[in-house]
């Protein structure tokens, strides 16, 4: 891997997880509103059309340290990290991370979709650009993992992909150009325009995939890489699930997938099972739960996969299984309904809300499903997933109707729908819901999805508790503090689909109990 660029802002000798944390006073506002705009022109990252880092970078997802003093920010588009002093509102560090080495033994790929299964090495990098990100502890140090969607910029206005068969590859770079830019080699893979020509005269000097088909994992303390699955996850579908080997999870779409991140790993979530730490990453495209072992942060150890496929292989008949895992969520045992570590998976493409009993060694084995009725393909009709252990529900985010549908979990074989919630009045739809406390948060996006956007909180039963609270352009992933003193908003501020407006990305820090109070 080439060596990530870091830049630190501050005090140099002093990392945000070191800084002493400031506790709120009555003068604390209720958001703070962390942007990028003070790294503009100091920092170079994968660009945008802009240029400019404050509008390119779009947050993604966040992960807290345990003491609730620290949050990192997966910038996806941008292929970095940030972490934030939540105390100060400051960004301190911005990580660039680098590219995987697709050379290497271990870290090959499916590069076609014409091959059939034909993982191998190739004279490819990837960028690791990853979605969700979780932060776990092991022997008194701080992790994170992140799963390498690999998500682009491909817009009317601007688009950063190309196939590897379109571009001039640089003679010397490339001597076999001819052979590389065939079908069955890498002549269909698609590879970022913007990271090709590194000497700017209008060849391509290297080939850059979008993500990198694993999960990896980095030291809290400097963004640094420790450790990256390499080609495991593409290996393990091709072994355990061979019919939906790179699709879009039915034996109809094989390898249709391989010519573009493959099986494209989008959520993670961390859990502790019999004085292990487990990692569990859902395969958007292949479907499915990837298990890891990361009690040695430093050598992620395969546990187990699990796929759940229905009969039919025609994905809008309702009956294929689950597709496309969107948010995976951990219960541990001591707030399950059951008493057992369960793990609850949220298709959007299937709409269905599966749950798992986690065993020893990390084995998954499915509980329950909910599928939602009637049947939508494709319509996010269950995207992410929150738990309230009071109330023993799911609180799972509609794509299709913008609202919040509130699941019984009381019974973990037989989830079951309670109501759904209309947050229609408030914006366009809702994208993601945590829960604190009995207090539950739903982040929603303007009807104008380049305004700002708003946070609602509800009470258990899915009663609005309070005014909503006004945050970035298209707020997404959102997380409270583990001690539920403040909510963490990712504004993604993605461009209209022209280009001609691009806001801001940003880290809305919300201050709960002024957020719950009267105003």
């Amino acid at each position: 891997m080439k060596k990530a660029f870091v830049l630190s802002l501050g005090l140099l000798a002093l990392t945000a997880c070191q800084q002493p944390a400031t506790p709120d006073t009555p003068d604390t506002p209720l958001v703070r509103t962390v942007d990028f705009t003070g790294l503009d022109g100091k920092l170079s990252l994968r660009p945008g059309k802009s240029g400019k880092l404050s509008l390119d970078a779009e947050p993604e997802y966040i992960a807290v340290s345990g003491d609730s003093r620290t949050a990192y920010v997966t910038l996806q588009e941008s292929n970095a990290l940030a972490t934030v002093e939540i105390a100060s509102g400051k960004v301190k560090q911005v990580a660039g991370l680098g590219l995987k080495d697709h050379s290497k033994p271990g870290n090959g790929l499916d590069a076609s979709d014409k091959d059939g299964k034909n993982i191998r090495t190739w004279p490819v990098f990837g960028t690791y650009m990853p979605d969700a990100v979780a932060a776990f502890e092991v022997g008194g140090q701080t992790y994170l993992i992140t799963a390498n969607e690999g998500d682009t910029r491909d817009y009317d206005g601007f688009s950063d992909e190309v196939r590897v068969n379109k571009l001039k590859l640089d003679a010397a770079a490339f001597p076999n150009a001819a052979e590389l830019q065939k079908d069955a080699a890498l002549g269909r893979l698609t590879v970022s325009r913007v990271d090709a020509d590194t000497d700017g005269d209008g060849d391509a000097d290297r080939l850059v995939a979008f993500g990198a088909r694993s999960a990896s994992i980095w030291r809290a303390s400097d963004l640094s890489l420790l450790s990256d699955t390499g080609d495991l996850f593409e290996r393990k579908v091709a072994e355990l699930a061979p019919a939906s080997f790179n699709s879009d999870g039915t034996a109809a779409s094989f390898d249709t997938r391989s010519d573009n991140k493959g099986p494209e790993p989008e959520g993670v979530t961390v859990g502790m099972v019999g004085g292990k730490t487990f990692a569990f990453v859902g395969l958007e495209r292949a479907g499915g739960l990837m298990v890891l072992d990361v009690s040695n942060p430093a050598a992620p150890a395969y546990a187990d996969y699990v796929n759940f496929l229905g009969s039919s292989t025609d994905p809008k008949s309702g009956e294929a299984g689950d597709l496309a895992p969107e948010g995976v969520l951990f219960i541990p045992a001591a707030d399950s309904p059951n008493g057992e570590p369960l793990l609850v998976a949220s298709h959007e493409v299937s709409g269905s809300v599966t749950v798992y009993a986690v065993g020893a060694g990390g084995k998954l084995t499915r509980t329950g499903r909910y599928q939602a009725a009637p049947f939508l393909f494709d319509e996010g009709v269950a995207e992410i997933s929150a738990y309230d252990k009071a109330s023993k529900q799911l609180f799972v985010v509609n794509g299709h109707t913008g609202g919040v549908d509130l699941l019984s979990l009381a019974d973990p074989a037989r989830p079951a729908l309670v109501k759904s919630v209309d947050l229609s009045v408030y914006g366009a739809g809702a994208n993601s819901v945590a829960v604190s406390g009995g207090v539950i948060a739903v982040a929603v996006e303007a009807k104008t999805k380049t305004d700002a956007g708003r946070v609602v909180f509800l009470n258990a039963d899915g009663t609005v508790r309070g005014q909503p609270v006004p945050v970035g352009a298209l707020p997404d992933m959102l997380t409270f503090t583990p001690d539920g003193q403040h909510l963490l908003v990712a504004g993604e501020g993605e461009p209209s689909d022209d280009y001609s407006v691009d806001p801001a990305g940003t880290v809305s820090i919300i201050n709960v109990s002024k957020a719950l109070a009267p105003r």
